[in-house]
């Protein structure tokens, strides 16, 4: 995350920066304060309370003025201790008082007061609005005792109330309006950080939507290679080993047109496969005989293709399987196991008898059990090879044949039996047959 290590220290010089304006902001405010009180004492702006007889003598002018310098200093204070610089001030207010009052020394008290409910803790502020309170209220009581008059109790009630609370409710006034701006900024950031926050969600499912579709492709496209294994492969390979079994035998007009019968057989199922397949792939909305054109139901028609081959094969289906209304999913992927397993046999095994064997399992939503199972090749029939003496398989088979099997969520075995020979078994899961319930 090193692009955001910046932002701590440039936020950090920022408060300091602003916290070095504070500070000369509040000096330039106590100089102000000293001017205009030395101005306002210059110009007689004096005991502004009147004792009979007086308290003290009259103060010389620079008394005053020393103790106007004592207030401006404590201003600095103000915004770091600011009921420790409102103290001070009250010390310096009531002598003030004694000597008569200037109003010099009242603005003092109005800053302190004004910087006391602005910058202090809750706590500390209800202590203040209380005796402010009792202070304002006890003096315009004291003022009325002392002198019998109504109006003079009003009056002196104004006065405290002028001194002591105007200040106070101004800085609640403007430290409640900071607050609501600075709330209000927080929920523009808020607001900010949502919108990003949704724009990389957003973001993020459009990637997620756009890996879904490459997966779907790879899907596809690794389920049209296993159906091009399984459909175009096999035939052929049909027409592999037949035109290479004519050519490694002597001349023979009926042995011949046989062969060349089962390879046109070959090529024009072939080329009926691949037809459909170009459909599939062409078609806006393709229909299921097409992306399954291969079933259970079909197996008599790949039976015959392989025994018009030449290979001996065998059907034990006592459950009554290849007739059964499964799904279509389950008959597409149990044709594709049998065809292949059968041209392997013809490809590895020529001239071996091969059994093929269908069986439910005894619940009532069973499991489809396949196996196909070859026998050793007889003696003298060697695995026959393509031109130039390479093999005819492309050795996905298997795999193909797995993928199948795990795809329904069934399992797969292959391998070879005790008397040399090749068996293949699949498990299938049908709970998805058509009219069973749950």
């Amino acid at each position: 995350m090193t692009p955001d290590r910046p932002a701590p220290t440039l936020v950090g010089r920022a408060v300091r920066r602003w916290r070095g304006d504070d500070r000369r902001r509040d000096a330039t405010t106590a100089v102000t304060l000293f001017l205009l009180g030395w101005l306002l004492l210059e110009v007689g702006l004096v005991d502004v309370y009147t004792w009979n007889p007086p308290l003290t003598p009259e103060p010389e002018l620079w008394w005053r003025v020393a103790l106007l310098g004592v207030g401006c200093a404590l201003t600095l204070a103000k915004r770091h201790r600011p009921m420790l610089a409102l103290a001070g001030g009250v010390l310096v207010t009531a002598l003030d008082v004694v000597w008569g009052g200037s109003l010099a020394v009242m603005l003092v008290l109005w800053d302190l007061l004004y910087a006391a409910a602005m910058w202090s803790g809750p706590t500390a502020r209800r202590w203040l609005w209380g005796t402010a309170i009792v202070v304002a209220v006890g003096g315009a009581i004291v003022v009325g005792e002392a002198t019998q008059d109504v109006r003079m109790f009003v009056y002196g009630g104004l006065q405290f109330g002028a001194i002591l609370l105007v200040p106070m409710w101004w800085a609640d006034n403007v430290r409640q309006k900071s607050e609501l701006a600075e709330l209000e900024r927080a929920r523009a950031d808020e607001a900010a950080r949502t919108a990003e926050l949704e724009r990389e969600r957003a973001a993020d499912l459009a990637r997620i939507a756009e890996l879904d579709r490459h997966e779907a492709v790879r899907a596809e496209r690794a389920a049209m290679a296993r159906d091009l294994h399984d459909v175009i492969a096999s035939h052929l390979s049909t027409i592999a080993i037949h035109s290479g079994a004519a050519l490694s035998t002597p001349p023979d007009a009926a042995r011949d047109r046989g062969a060349l019968e089962q390879v046109r057989t070959s090529a024009v199922a072939s080329l009926t496969e691949m037809r459909s397949m170009i459909e599939l792939l062409r078609a806006d909305a393709p229909r299921d005989p097409l992306a399954a054109p291969g079933r259970l139901d079909r197996l008599d028609d790949l039976l015959g293709s392989a025994r018009s081959a030449g290979t001996s094969v065998t059907l034990d289906d006592e459950d009554g399987v290849a007739r059964a209304d499964l799904p279509a999913a389950v008959g597409h992927a149990l044709h594709r196991i049998v065809q292949e397993a059968l041209t392997n046999a013809r490809k590895h095994a020529p001239g071996a008898p091969v059994t093929v064997r269908l069986a439910r399992e005894p619940q009532p939503r069973g499991a489809v059990v396949l196996e196909v199972r070859n026998a050793a090749p007889p003696a003298g029939h060697a695995e026959p090879a393509g031109a130039a003496g390479m093999p005819l398989s492309a050795g996905t088979g298997m795999l193909t044949m797995r993928e199948r099997a795990e795809a329904l969520g069934g399992a797969f075995e292959a391998g070879e039996t005790d008397d040399g020979g090749w068996h293949v078994r699949a498990r299938v899961p049908a709970a998805a047959e058509k009219g069973s319930t749950t």
